[in-house]
């Protein structure tokens, strides 16, 4: 299965948790999770945020910014250009815009625990929590 994790999932990846695991494990619960590069770019923007978060320098976010990097496959936006303006139109904000224009260039779904991103029909989108009962873990 083909995901589109965005920010706020990878967010959660800093801390032992659920989220964690589900990418540590992704190949062998058969899932692939894709990300655009635009994610990677707001973690780096929020390593300050991040340090906070996780209770850890600065320079230790970055070493998790780059273990996350090595479990995804990261897209830059070139590859899924011609679905911005759809992404644009189904995303209720325009910050989110790029996780539904990969989602509709890989035909995936999206992770994400934003209940706004729901709204709308066209793009399953799983919270953690929903992700957790589908792969029963």
């Amino acid at each position: 299965m083909n995901l589109v994790a965005d920010t706020n999932a990878l967010f959660s990846f800093f801390r032992e948790n659920p989220v964690r695991y589900i990418i540590l494990n992704a190949k062998s619960l058969g899932l692939e999770i894709f990300t655009p590069e635009y994610a990677i770019e707001e973690l780096i923007d929020n390593i300050s945020d991040l340090s906070k978060y996780t209770k850890t320098s600065e320079n230790e976010v970055k070493q998790i910014i780059e273990e996350l990097k090595s479990f995804l496959t990261i897209k830059l936006i070139e590859y899924f250009r011609e679905y911005k303006e759809e992404g644009i139109k189904l995303s209720p904000d325009l910050k989110d815009s790029p996780f539904f224009a990969l989602a509709l260039k890989l035909e995936a779904s999206i992770w994400s625990n934003e209940p706004r991103l729901k709204k709308q029909s066209k793009i399953s989108v799983f919270s953690t929590s929903e992700l957790r009962i589908f792969l029963n873990i």
